[in-house]
């Protein structure tokens, strides 16, 4: 039974239930006076429109439930299917087997289920068992539902396991990154990584080498392949600038975008990546000095090298 007949089949029942109370009451209000009849009779049938409106809304939440395994849909079945006793006994059977194995992957509160172990003992209850062969399928239902809560068990306890597994490696890992942290702070510095890490793609690529060569931060024009190679460490040569604080606020500006690494001035002195205009290559001595000094440069140069970090950020 799909949910929309599950609806219907509600729906009809609740109203048929309605009907006979108020035709119930009509009859005894007709054996009483005959005004007083007709009279209830138009009342009536307004409560039953109105109720009839709200009993539709409370079915259509349904659609949003799971109630496979409530007492209501489960009778609704029985009537739906027009099922003798003995094939509702055959139906609820397998509903509870049904249940047993979702019982045992699902997730369902205490609470709930003992609500369904409630149902499903008033439902062999009312369906009593006929013949020898319905009570030994009762007897294999009884032994595949202590299988599946062994099962169960041991899910549950796997599970557990597993957890406690992922908190312990998560806890050693913590416990390796403060002991690095200690380092550090023994050596008083981190190890400088082999290049820029740049997180650069070729479109971003293409914008920075633009923006570079507008600006003149190198003597000469650079090209994309350049500026890629120069992000890896691999140039042949080094770039010769035109002003040290320039190319620091440059690199800087990168760092605080994330778009490179923050221990630029090391990778850049430990590879030789630059050179100054008098061709003396910088080291990250030079390039942390410059880049105390970048609040002094032209503000025109400044605001070119912002345009040029917005101009990548908004091409991520």
């Amino acid at each position: 039974m799909t949910r929309i007949e599950y609806i219907r089949l509600s729906h009809r029942r609740t109203n048929r239930k309605i009907r006979n109370r108020l035709l119930v009451v009509r009859t005894r209000l007709d054996a009483k006076s005959r005004w007083l009849g007709c009279a209830w009779q138009a009342v009536a049938w307004v409560l039953y429109g109105a109720v009839s409106v709200v009993s539709w809304l409370a079915f259509a939440a349904e659609m949003f439930k799971d109630n496979r395994f409530s007492l209501h849909y489960m009778e609704c079945e029985i009537e739906h299917r027009n099922l003798s006793a003995a094939e509702a006994r055959r139906y609820i059977a397998d509903k509870k087997q049904e249940y047993d194995r979702w019982l045992a992957y699902g997730s369902i509160s205490t609470k709930e289920q003992r609500r369904i172990d409630k149902t499903f003992e008033y439902l062999f209850a009312r369906y009593p068992a006929d013949t020898p062969a319905d009570e030994l399928l009762l007897t294999r239902i009884a032994e595949v539902r202590s299988t599946v809560t062994e099962i169960a068990d041991y899910t549950r306890h796997r599970q557990t396991e597993e957890t406690q597994r992922k908190e312990r490696a998560a806890e050693l890992l913590a416990q390796a990154e403060k002991r690095r942290a200690a380092q550090r702070s023994r050596n008083g510095f981190d190890p400088a990584p082999a290049d820029f890490c740049p997180h650069l793609s070729d479109r971003q690529i293409t914008i920075l080498t633009e923006h570079v060569n507008r600006i003149g931060i190198f003597k000469r024009d650079t090209t994309e392949e350049e500026i890629a190679r120069l992000l890896a460490c691999q140039l042949a040569e080094p770039l010769q600038t035109t002003h040290n604080k320039l190319l620091a606020l440059l690199l800087e500006s990168l760092s605080a975008a994330r778009l490179i690494t923050p221990k630029w001035q090391r990778v850049a002195g430990s590879n030789g990546c630059f050179t100054s205009k008098l061709g003396k290559p910088l080291t990250a001595k030079d390039l942390s000095a410059a880049k105390q000094m970048a609040e002094i440069i032209d503000r025109r140069k400044e605001r070119m090298i912002l345009d040029c970090i917005e101009a990548l950020e908004a091409a991520e």
